[in-house]
């Protein structure tokens, strides 16, 4: 294993020690949650973040992880619903807007998906995951020009846009463009 993984794996057990001392610390399951999601156990880690929730309602971070854990297994209204709990404690916090627009885009809600992302960049301008999403919802409601300029600040801010979103974006904007594939050499008039 490598040594990220192997140091996962001695928090993990370094946690459990600790929960086994003193079960009622909220921090010590949001501790376990998170090394447990980095070896890839996502059914504990999810056990382990859904008890940090019971003892401390209002720990943000577990509810975050927990809204992660939930949208990776494809329970978008779950992943909303945690990091609007995270919300409550924390509005400011960048990676609950940002994983609660997520949610909104795989339920196809664009209007909600770009009000969190739109907030995201309140937060933290440069953030290119956000100029992305809110690019891809802001086509979705036919804002063409504005997705435009936020596909283009994420690029730049080092994001690699989707190619579908980039063609359906060409294509919005008027027709297809020609779209160089890795490999392909382009033809040279004779």
């Amino acid at each position: 294993m490598g040594g990220n993984a192997s140091g996962a794996l001695e928090r993990v057990e370094k946690y459990r020690q600790q929960i086994g001392a003193d079960p009622g610390v909220a921090r010590l399951h949001l501790n376990l949650g998170t090394a447990l999601l980095q070896v890839g156990r996502l059914p504990e880690a999810e056990g382990a973040l859904r008890r940090a929730v019971e003892l401390d309602p209002m720990l943000a971070e577990a509810h975050v992880n927990l809204g992660g854990v939930l949208l990776s297994r494809w329970d978008f209204r779950g992943c909303i619903e945690a990091n609007r709990a995270a919300l409550a404690s924390r509005p400011d916090m960048v990676e609950a807007n940002y994983n609660e627009g997520l949610g909104h885009l795989y339920l196809g809600d664009a209007a909600a998906m770009v009000a969190c992302f739109r907030r995201v960049l309140e937060l933290d301008a440069r953030h290119a995951g956000g100029h992305y999403h809110l690019a891809v919802g802001l086509l979705a409601l036919g804002d063409v020009e504005n997705s435009r300029l936020h596909a283009a600040i994420a690029t730049e801010l080092g994001f690699m846009p989707q190619p579908d979103f980039l063609k359906a974006l060409d294509k919005a904007e008027g027709g297809p463009v020609p779209v160089l594939e890795i490999g392909e050499v382009p033809e040279t008039p004779a």
